[in-house]
């Protein structure tokens, strides 16, 4: 997987600030959010606007340099590994983890005429090896076992 954001071309004007988020996203695998961006940020540019952020942020996304994954239904998260891959997260404590993907997954064979299928997301949910040894954590059933019964 492609782990670097590496610095984009000449559409995307190099500031400190923009150096900084971009310095902050190389190799990183927690598939931070805006906001967690924002705050890590400002420490270091205390007159940085959060609107500064999310607008790279989407600069960097339409350059292909870094994608928005929406498994957190509570805000939208960034990955700067672009190839394809899917995500797990843990319901319970928000963490994201990368899978590996399969080259392509089947196509239904139900499908609506007339679409041309652009990209597919494979989206998995669970509690990671923390949340589970926590106290009082009982193992949930999956959608999987409580269809079963």
């Amino acid at each position: 997987m492609k782990n670097a954001v590496k610095k984009p071309g000449p559409r995307f004007r190099m500031t400190p600030q923009r150096a900084g988020i971009l310095r902050l996203l190389e190799g990183n695998k927690s598939h931070p959010s805006a906001g967690d961006i924002y705050r890590r940020i400002h420490k270091k540019f205390p007159g940085l606007s959060f609107a500064t952020v999310y607008n790279t942020l989407q600069s960097l996304i339409a350059l292909g340099e870094l994608a928005e994954i929406r498994i957190d239904p509570r805000r939208s998260r960034f990955d700067p590994a672009t190839t394809a891959h899917s995500h797990l997260m843990c319901v319970e404590c928000g963490s994201i983890a990368d899978l590996k993907a399969p080259p392509q997954p089947p196509l239904p064979k139900e499908r609506p005429s007339g679409y041309r299928i652009l990209r597919c997301n494979i989206e998995f949910y669970g509690v990671c090896p923390a949340c589970g040894k926590k106290p009082g954590n009982k193992e949930k059933k999956s959608c999987m076992k409580t269809r079963q019964k």
